[in-house]
């Protein structure tokens, strides 16, 4: 895909092997539930595997995290269907940070996973946290966005990391909120909160076309002008990192 080329992925780390969907179901304890899921993707290659040999960065682990490298997979579909227990699915079988693409006609939505040793058995990991970009074409230049040079770092780690706070810049990034000041946390935080504050204001709007007391009408448009305001002032507020 033209994305590996836009992200500047190292072609000796270039693999390009099929990963055959029984793998996941001998591997994975599946429920009958989840492999249905894979009735739905066509293939899975198994296009790189990031490592210090070609990559230039080191391992990194300490009592929490293990980031020896990093993989990446494109899973062709047949149909978008829940793609994010997929993604859950997948991550958890192959137990490597991971840049998961999955691939609908002529567009690409790309799955990050942050992870953790389990606490019950530090052999395991534990999927901490995901994100995700939207559906967009190849051409988008967001792809660019994620060149593993615009990272200056030492270890996969922090690699995995900042590729995962710069798709959750980008999320408020297009919504027009100023990012240059939060961290990927932060801006993770702030996400949430106005898709919490967006979520009232629909339900206030309904509540309000609904309504047939002009006394209650006013109620809610006093509660959503507020709900409003918040949104506003966090959209456009810069905390520091």
């Amino acid at each position: 895909m033209e994305i590996f080329a836009s992200m500047c992925l190292p072609e000796t780390a270039r693999i390009d092997r099929v990963i055959p969907k029984k793998q996941f179901y001998e591997n994975g304890n599946l429920s009958t539930a989840d492999k249905k899921l894979f009735e739905n993707v066509e293939k899975i290659y198994w296009r790189y595997a990031l490592k210090t040999e070609n990559c230039f960065l080191g391992a990194y682990q300490d009592e929490k995290r293990d980031y020896p490298e990093i993989e990446v997979l494109e899973v062709k579909l047949r149909q978008e269907k829940q793609i994010k227990r997929l993604a859950e699915v997948i991550m958890g079988v192959i137990p490597y940070p991971m840049l998961l693409f999955f691939h609908l006609d002529n567009h690409i939505q790309l799955y990050m996973g942050m992870l953790r040793q389990n606490q019950a058995d530090s052999g395991r990991m534990t999927l901490e946290t995901m994100e995700s970009t939207d559906w967009l074409s190849e051409e988008d230049a967001f792809w660019q966005e994620l060149a593993i040079g615009k990272i200056p770092v030492t270890n996969f780690y922090l690699l995995y990391k900042g590729l995962f706070d710069t798709i959750s810049k980008h999320h408020l990034r297009i919504m027009n909120v100023p990012t240059a000041e939060i961290s990927g946390h932060e801006a993770r935080d702030k996400l949430r909160i106005i898709q919490e504050l967006e979520k009232e204001i629909a339900k206030l709007r309904k509540q309000m076309k609904l309504e047939g007391q002009f006394n209650r009408k006013m109620e809610y448009n006093s509660k959503l002008q507020k709900l409003k305001k918040a949104k506003a002032e966090i959209m456009g507020q810069g905390s520091k990192a």
